[in-house]
């Protein structure tokens, strides 16, 4: 049953207060013997170091040993951890949804990674795995006024292990598992003298694919093949002023997973009438390729075309799709790199009752990712795309040390993407001479598509910002926070390719391309976010808050038009409750929030030449309304067990909103349930939930420790993740959704005496749940599924990591 938001709003005030009250009366009630204390968790979420329960907003810090026992390796299993946040794996990248934000239409990443401080500006780089990590910090809700950029439904911060002039020291780990996993991790930390010190921290996995190609036993997809490396330099001439210096560089040559959904799922298919397309309450066909039916027209029988003309009517295996969710039979061996190389420099300085702080970082990011774009075991056709990405920034910040009611942050913001070799693409190419246009084409000489796009072009931006608090009374606080921001972004296409010379466009390397025919298109935009926020401390160890954010994401430029969209922006208000309860071992906090997105964009797709492949571009779209509740909780019930939980009640839905049904469309005929609005076929999804965002999830994680005495420690934990389903794609269709499921990982894990040693034996995804991460729907109505990793199991052994 669907909640009305506006009950949902009147629901989830009354729930803050009536926790405030609760926890308050609850506090002076209890009276236990217990006399130890959870950690107290310090984050830089405010841009200072402050203790989490003291940050009138709602952040969730994991440490580095809680992403080794929970086995959170990557920005992929990042959910279980985070309540509300769900991680789409949309081919090499990765999309995280946080409060309705990024489920749809932003011309920019909605909820960003940063790396110590520092923007990551393509999603793509946040596949580098976890290594040698203090916390992640996340940062729920808009973060526009202190944070670089696009910060739109919040943030995720990881923040290394940095080197340390105290003492040499220095851990490794194996970890073997199925699929062949086999992964080498370590670190060494070397004092140099009392004020200088070196870290190198570095990793290699290789592991066989979750997806098996039985076709081609190469071509075996969600692999892995990574190497990461890490070096650090600390300096420390004074108590007062340090700098640190990081390179870094990784590579990922695996197959990983394919551009889209890599399991074809079949054709919808009006029950009444097999000529039509139904992907309102239609059937999924299990074919792939044109959705004609056999000659017999029976609704039931799979049948059609592929795209490479074969008919399984008349027999042909290759239009059956094989069975099994993780199976694949396709020709094309993929190929598939990406690379990125990174400079930190980091400076803390104290002085005059001040911290000065310099982040620093330059990236260079790198992917080519080529796939069987024909999803069948016949050599027909591959596509894919590749992207050069290069970027600077500078975050300078001052910030008060000295005692008063007021403190206060402000700072400057400098970020350049706009390097001429950034460059990127789509790429279709045929390794046949299936169209009139790809003649001389075969597997090992692909002729690539003349009407690839590719395009360069980047971002400038720059900002100034400053957060105050001031300190009404000993438990009243009152925080404003202001940042103008100014964005200049420039595009330009590329030379088009000549229909006639096909000699240039044979490979198997990518035709060159040269620019100078079409004009640079540029756009500014400026935007000027606010935060206003007042928290009141009802004792100790209790605080309530109220904050009113927003935050913005400058348009791109159209690649169809070449014009400058419009900014998309996000106004949200959020309560909240902070509570330490039980004499220390309880942590329990709870937000409520409200917001809307405007100006957000949609997909649409112009089909390409005659193939009938379609890519896709943007325009505006509409909005969304955002709303839910959160609570989430750490307890040390014993001195040996120990509970953590975390649940989400999100209900965002759209409130504007149209979806391109083109790729629905076959022979001119709308789909049914769709709509034509200026010419174009749309479904209008107004009210309907936004994808992604399961209207609850909870998680909640139990361990429990064994004391071997002189044997060390035993510890089994246990964690349970629920989630109600969701849609995995924009568009209302009735094969995208994923119904509700519970997902269990179990590990044990034994600790020598001295902390030294640890044996951690794992199994994730123990309930073998298989989940729709990811659903696209291709030109003429071809339905493809991405999917979660199957259960895996290993043992990590580890020396001091």
């Amino acid at each position: 049953m669907k909640i009305k938001l506006s009950t949902l709003t009147k629901t989830t005030v009354a729930l803050a207060v009536a926790n405030a009250l609760i926890f308050s009366n609850a506090y002076a009630q209890m009276n236990t013997e217990k006399e130890s204390e959870i950690e107290v968790i310090q984050v830089s979420a405010t841009k200072r170091l402050t203790n989490i329960q003291q940050v009138p907003l709602a952040v969730t810090a994991i440490s580095g040993s809680e992403l080794v026992d929970m086995q959170i390796n990557d920005v992929m299993s990042l959910e279980k951890a985070i309540p509300g946040v769900t991680v789409t794996s949309f081919g090499n990248n990765p999309q995280i949804i946080l409060r309705g934000a990024g489920s749809a239409g932003t011309t920019d990443i909605a909820v960003p990674i940063y790396h110590n401080n520092m923007y990551l500006p393509t999603t793509g780089q946040a596949l580098a795995g976890y290594l040698d990590i203090e916390r992640i910090e996340a940062l729920r809700g808009p973060q526009g006024t202190l944070f670089g950029r696009n910060t739109f439904g919040g943030l995720i911060n990881v923040i290394t292990k940095k080197p340390d002039t105290e003492e040499f020291a220095f851990g490794g780990a194996v970890t073997l598992g199925d699929f062949g996993l086999i992964k080498t991790e370590g670190f060494v930390n070397v004092p140099v003298s009392d004020n200088v010190a070196f870290r190198i921290t570095a990793a290699d996995e290789k592991r066989d694919g979750f997806v098996e190609n039985i076709n081609n036993p190469n071509g075996d997809i969600k692999d892995s093949d990574y190497t990461y490396v890490r070096g650090q330099l600390l300096f420390t001439p004074s108590d007062t002023f340090s700098i640190n210096l990081t390179a870094s560089h990784w590579k990922d040559t695996g197959n990983g997973s394919l551009n889209y959904g890599y399991k074809p799922g079949g054709i919808p298919i009006d029950r009444d009438d097999t000529t039509r397309i139904n992907a309102a309450d239609g059937f999924l066909d299990p074919r792939f390729g044109v959705y004609e039916g056999c000659a017999d027209g029976s609704p039931d029988r799979p049948g059609g075309r592929t795209v490479s003309g074969g008919n399984v009517c008349n027999g042909d295996p290759f239009a059956t799709i094989v069975p099994g969710a993780r199976t694949i039979d396709y020709d094309y061996t993929p190929n598939r790199e990406l690379e990125e190389t990174a400079f930190y420099v980091n400076i803390d300085w104290e002085v005059a009752d001040h911290s000065v702080m310099v982040n620093a970082a330059v990236f260079d990011y790198q992917s080519l990712n080529l796939m069987d774009a024909d999803l069948s075991g016949l050599a027909s056709w591959v596509d894919g795309n590749y992207s050069t990405s290069k970027s600077e920034q500078l975050d300078v910040t001052v910030s008060s040390l000295f005692d008063g009611p007021l403190q206060y942050t402000v700072g400057v913001y400098y970020f350049d993407s706009q390097d001429p070799e950034n460059t990127s693409a789509y790429l279709f190419g045929s390794l046949v001479e299936s169209y009139s246009g790809y003649a001389g084409a075969t597997p090992e000489t692909p002729s690539w598509a003349y009407w690839n796009s590719e395009g360069r072009g980047g971002t400038k931006s720059t900002a100034l910002y400053g957060q105050a608090t001031y300190a009404l009374s000993e438990k009243l606080n009152l925080t404003a926070g202001i940042r103008y921001t100014e964005d200049d972004r420039e595009s330009q296409s590329a030379d088009p390719l000549s229909f006639g010379d096909t000699a240039a466009r044979l490979g198997p390397a990518l035709p060159t391309r040269t620019y100078g025919s079409r004009e640079v298109k540029r756009g500014k935009d400026d935007n000027t976010d606010y935060r206003l926020s007042a928290d009141y401390h009802i004792n100790d160890d209790l605080m309530v808050y109220a904050t009113y954010a927003t935050a913005y994401i400058a348009g791109s430029t159209d690649v169809a038009t070449q014009k400058l969209l419009a900014p998309q922006t996000n106004k949200a208000f959020e309560i909240g409750v902070k509570s330490t309860l039980l004499d220390g071992s309880l942590r329990l906090n709870a937000a409520a929030y409200s917001g809307k997105f405007e100006g957000l964009t949609t997909t649409a797709f112009i089909e390409q030449g005659t193939t009938g492949v379609a890519v896709a571009t943007q325009v505006p779209g509409g909005s969304i309304l955002s709303r839910g509740f959160e609570i989430e909780g750490f307890w040390d019930v014993t001195d040996v067990l120990v509970v953590d939980f975390g649940v989400s009640i999100d209900l965002s839905e759209y409130d504007k909103f149209i979806v391109d049904a083109g790729n629905l469309v076959w022979n001119g005929v709308a789909p049914i349930g769709s709509e034509t609005i200026s010419n174009a076929i749309v479904y209008v999804v107004d009210g309907e939930d936004t994808p992604y965002t399961p209207d609850m999830t909870i998680g909640v994680g139990v361990s429990y420790f064994f004391d071997l005495g002189d044997m060390g420690t035993i510890k089994p934990h246990v964690f349970a993740y629920y989630n109600s389903g969701y849609i995995s794609n924009r568009a209302p269709v009735f094969f995208a959704d994923q119904d509700a499921y519970t997902k269990i990982d179990l590990s044990v894990k034994w600790d020598s005496v001295d902390g030294d040693y640890s044996v951690q034996a794992y199994v994730n995804n123990a309930s073998d749940e298989l989940i729709k991460t990811y659903t696209e729907i291709f030109s003429r109505a071809r339905v493809a599924y991405d999917y979660n990793s199957p259960r895996n199991v290993g043992v990590r052994f580890a020396y001091n990591f």
